[in-house]
């Protein structure tokens, strides 16, 4: 099953406030994660970056992420907060929309590429907007226009089976 037919997958509702809290729960709550060889390993990953800056880039957007040895694809989730996530981004507002993306080392070329497909997303605030708005009967529609989109600007990671 590829990622455009399992959406809920890698959209969640967030109940955290709390940063920390929030970045594993959208590892726990999106099960395109549940496929990393090593989850923990990954979640000290973000943790560990997060420590290090904040991740939180502006305009209630924050892109947090952590590499995994034996990945061959990024894996990419998104957590929605309607209350917020006191992040400590550098506009300090909170964070609304909290993307994370597992990758490895040997695919530093489709990490950057994900990444900068997120950044041209998010820059719209209308799509900032919509994404926010979600109820939960409307993620799976959204999700499929959102990474739709995103697949229109040449990414292959999203055609290839990412949940398993």
């Amino acid at each position: 099953m590829d990622i455009l037919n399992d959406c809920r997958s890698v959209i969640c509702q967030l109940q955290a406030t709390e940063k920390t809290k929030a970045l594993l729960e959208v590892i726990d709550s999106c099960s395109i994660f549940d496929t990393l060889p090593d989850v923990e390993r990954f979640k000290r990953g973000v943790l560990r970056r997060e420590r290090i800056q904040s991740t939180g880039i502006g305009h209630g957007v924050a892109i947090a992420h952590g590499k995994i040895l034996g990945l061959h694809e990024v894996h990419i989730a998104l957590g929605l907060s309607r209350d917020g996530i006191d992040y400590g981004s550098e506009d300090g507002m909170p964070v609304h929309l909290l993307f994370v993306i597992a990758s490895s080392p040997s695919i530093q070329l489709e990490y950057l590429r994900s990444l900068s497909a997120i950044l041209r997303s998010v820059r719209s605030e209308a799509m900032r907007e919509h994404l926010l708005s979600l109820q939960d009967h409307q993620i799976d529609d959204a999700c499929h226009r959102f990474f739709s989109m995103m697949e229109s600007q040449h990414f292959v990671w999203l055609g290839k089976n990412q949940v398993r």
